[in-house]
């Protein structure tokens, strides 16, 4: 594969991909995964582990199953968009410096806010659950592009 057909695929990763099918399905299935959390529970499993949860952002309370929908489909949306899609993720991502209520922009759209609920002494004991959350993502995103890189060869 030529370096201009993986940044077209990158970029539009519907473009003469013959899997796109199985993709959307994944997807679909994802977003299922944290409407149906968000909505039982405010929570996925990795939220769970970072001790952090999604509520209302006008009750305080679990977002409505309308809400965590929202929630839950607003990212796959923005990142579905051909060719523009990975920056509008990276808006999504980088709202959260602009908002007053630290809020990314799917959190905006389906009037959500996350939560720490570590308690106040929680920043001696080991840090916030967002560095810890940060992490993660850092290291599930440096095996994406390593496996990527693999296959790639």
């Amino acid at each position: 594969m030529s370096e201009k057909s993986v940044l077209v695929s990158y970029l539009n990763p519907y473009a003469g991909n013959p899997n796109w099918p199985i993709e959307v399905a994944v997807t679909v299935l994802f977003a299922a995964y944290f409407w149906v959390q968000h909505a039982l529970w405010g929570q996925t499993l990795g939220k769970r582990l970072c001790r952090l949860k999604v509520v209302s952002s006008v009750t305080g309370g679990p977002p409505s199953l309308r809400h965590a929908g929202i929630r839950a489909l607003a990212y796959p949306a923005m990142m579905s968009v051909p060719y523009i899609g990975v920056l509008i993720n990276l808006v999504d991502m980088l709202w959260i410096f602009g908002d007053s209520k630290r809020r990314c922009l799917h959190d905006v759209i389906a009037k959500t806010v996350v939560i720490d609920l570590g308690g106040p002494n929680r920043n001696r004991l080991g840090g916030s659950g967002f560095l810890f959350g940060l992490g993660i993502i850092v290291a599930l995103f440096a095996a994406f592009v390593l496996v990527s890189m693999l296959v790639a060869l």
